[in-house]
């Protein structure tokens, strides 16, 4: 009984897209596109490393490792969408910001596989996880395939403009769920509060809003009040 409950207590694995470039990263515009750039798709959990994620490019998509491997820099940044900056319309295309989390150097360290300005150690790199880099289950990982500069030396990290995680995943638009900012601050019938203002019907002028029966209605356009009326 015990296997079976920590069987149970084991995270399900997920499924992780893994986006791959030679020579620079995907920007993220590209992951607005209705066709998605190459990946590859694979299982995996939050405590895959980046040294693991290049074993599975590598043995899925053996094609994307140049030949020889050793002193490719593989560099991985963290995709997910930038709901601070959504507008909110559900047919725009979607906006993405990324994140470096590393890289690490095949076949050990070359020239050049040191001196990364701004970055910390590749020899840690290898070791980050997907927790780590605070991964939430449909956000991406991107690749960037760097081969060795012509002279030998490891080819240093492409540098993107990219958009702060923390505030992209955290952020909302302000009118998401208020019908007052919808309307620059003003509820229905163009007045705050929502309730109060008058429309144009069929019987003459009506009142706009939410009114319940019972309730006194507010005082027209004329300055009298609607009083031939079934509520």
């Amino acid at each position: 009984m015990s296997s079976v409950s920590s069987d149970r207590d084991e995270p399900a694995p997920f499924l992780l897209q893994l986006f791959y470039r030679t020579g620079s990263f995907h920007t993220p515009e590209d992951f607005s596109s209705h066709t998605l750039p190459s990946h590859v798709s694979v299982y995996t959990g939050q405590d895959c490393t980046l040294h693991q994620l290049a074993l599975e490019l590598a043995a899925l998509k053996p094609s994307a490792i140049p030949t020889p491997a050793v002193g490719t820099r593989l560099a991985f940044q963290l995709v997910c969408p930038d709901l601070r900056n959504s507008n909110g319309i559900s047919h725009a295309p979607p906006r993405y910001a990324v994140k470096d989390l590393g890289s690490i150097v095949l076949g050990g360290h070359g020239p050049g596989a040191d001196h990364d300005a701004g970055l910390s150690d590749t020899s840690l790199d290898d070791q980050k996880t997907l927790a780590d880099a605070r991964f939430v289950v449909g956000d991406f990982i991107s690749c960037a395939v760097l081969p060795p500069l012509a002279d030998g030396s490891v080819a240093p990290v492409p540098t993107t403009k990219r958009e702060p995680i923390p505030g992209a995943r955290d952020g909302r638009p302000s009118w998401r769920g208020d019908s007052s900012a919808r309307n620059g601050g003003f509820g229905r019938g163009g007045h705050r509060g929502g309730r109060s203002g008058w429309k144009e019907g069929a019987g003459g002028r009506i009142p706009t809003g939410e009114w319940r029966r019972g309730e006194r209605l507010p005082e027209g356009p004329e300055g009298r009040l609607r009083e031939k009326s079934n509520w």
